[in-house]
């Protein structure tokens, strides 16, 4: 027989029921971490969007190549020279005639560098480059334009 209950084989006693406040803060709290998580997940996303669409440019891929095949770039940072991943500056291409300006850090076993590039290009002509360089240890540039 329970102690507490005058009846046999009683369950025992509820215990007193919490209030919902407490549950009520953990959902706006989680509320608002999944809105912060959201956004960065959506903001990353964005970024490699981006920067994959401007790697596949035919002045990405030229201004890299030249970087790779620089005698001079090569000795200061090894090889292979690999891209970063951050990218800063923008490729605008529209109707076959476009512009860019963009900077790049290139990294080699020896060393680190940043390519720097602007160019333009008028339809149907190939891209014209005011600069395209890179930036080495110690202010040394390497200019890559053709001679």
């Amino acid at each position: 027989m329970n102690a507490e209950s005058p009846f046999p084989n009683a369950p025992p006693p509820l215990p007193p029921k919490k209030t919902g406040a407490a549950k009520w803060v953990l959902v706006g709290c989680g509320g608002c971490l999944g809105l912060i998580v959201l956004g960065a997940v959506l903001s990353a996303v964005i970024f490699f969007f981006a920067t994959g669409i401007i790697r596949e440019t035919d002045v990405y891929s030229h201004a890299f190549k030249r970087v790779q095949e620089s005698a001079e770039v090569k000795e200061a940072l090894g090889t292979p020279i690999k891209a970063g991943w951050t990218f800063s500056g923008s490729v605008n291409y529209n109707n076959g005639a476009g512009s860019a300006d963009f900077t790049l850090p290139v990294t080699g076993p020896k060393g680190e560098g940043t390519l720097n590039v602007k160019a333009n290009k008028a339809s149907g002509s190939p891209w014209k480059y005011e600069v395209l360089e890179v930036q080495l240890p110690g202010d040394r540039k390497v200019d890559l334009r053709e001679p």
